[in-house]
């Protein structure tokens, strides 16, 4: 049987589900952000859309990712996340290796999904005049610097929007997810500051600031995004390194494992419960010996004889002793 200091630290911390049941909500989450993103970005291209469609695609599909699988795995579904989280002390090193791992798996599946679909199209399939050739669309959305960037931004410049738009980004997720804040609101905030962001950066890079989504495509474009893809993994990687130390060192300097304040719960509550316990000891002790009574004097016992007035006296004995003179 649990005792009162476990149950309560069961209470007090959300019961956390197995790394099996975690791994597979980062494969999921990221395989849908993937898909939803990037098939988003595909209908974009051949209906001609715009940039607020891609970040909306990209966003919400953050937010629908988070909402589903957020308080399974924690809501990373991005290298990048899942280093700062690391640091931050929120996840062990080896899990969020692992991490890493299941969300590139997800991504290239994601990719490969698309390419199979996309490619089934006939605008897609053959080259023309208004472009065509899935590869190509591919490469059209790689993250790419130089000639592979959509305003031939140079390399010093990608590096950098890259790693302050990922700070931006591990920030905001690491800032949502707090003990202290409402978790209804953790998704939201997080996919439209993914979306913001990638509103701001598609005409630069194609919006990197996620490893996984870089690497869901190269593989099936046909330029050189594979040779600029660790740029999207460097920048991105950096910024959110240093957005973890710094909400480690000045935010949260104890970590935010969650372990201390259940601790702490835990402490006084078994300080409540000594407490407790020394009071039904102190109620089941046996009472001490009362003091014997003092014996009463025997007057007390008897009634007191009334206080007769004087005065009162002879005024009722005065009538008495004047009618017996009478008679003499």
């Amino acid at each position: 049987m649990a005792t009162a200091s476990e149950e309560t630290e069961l209470e007090s911390t959300p019961r956390e589900h197995s790394l099996v049941a975690r791994l597979g909500a980062e494969f999921l989450g990221t395989f849908i952000l993937i898909f939803g993103g990037i098939g988003t970005t595909l209908s974009a291209v051949q209906q001609t859309g715009n940039s607020l469609s891609v970040a909306l695609g990209f966003g919400l599909s953050l937010v629908a990712v988070t909402i589903l699988f957020g308080k399974v795995s924690g809501g990373h579904f991005n290298p990048a996340v899942s280093l700062a989280s690391a640091i931050a002390g929120r996840v062990k090193w080896l899990h969020a290796l692992y991490y890493v791992v299941v969300q590139v798996l997800g991504a290239l599946f994601a990719g490969l999904v698309l390419f199979v679909i996309f490619n089934s199209l006939p605008v897609f399939r053959t080259q023309s005049s208004t472009g065509g050739g899935i590869g190509t669309v591919f490469q059209a959305l790689a993250n790419g610097f130089e000639t592979s960037s959509p305003n031939q931004l140079p390399l010093y410049s990608a590096l950098l929007i890259e790693l302050v738009g990922g700070a931006v980004l591990v920030a905001v997720v690491l800032a949502a997810w707090r003990p202290s804040v409402n978790k209804a609101v953790a998704p939201i905030a997080i996919g439209f500051t993914y979306a913001v962001l990638i509103l701001a950066m598609l005409p630069l890079t194609n919006a990197g600031l996620n490893p996984a989504r870089s690497i869901s495509v190269v593989f099936f474009s046909s330029g050189n995004a594979l040779g600029q893809l660790w740029v999207f993994w460097v920048a991105p990687l950096v910024g959110a390194a240093l957005a973890g130390l710094i909400y480690r060192g000045f935010v949260v300097p104890e970590g935010d494992s969650g372990k201390k304040p259940a601790a702490a719960e835990v402490d006084s509550v078994e300080l409540a419960d000594a407490d407790e316990e020394a009071d039904t000891e102190e109620a089941d002790a046996p009472a001490p010996a009362k003091a014997a009574a003092k014996p009463v004097p025997a007057r007390s016992l008897v009634a007191d004889e009334p206080v007769v007035d004087p005065e009162a006296k002879d005024f009722f004995d005065g009538p008495a002793k004047g009618s017996a003179g009478d008679k003499k």
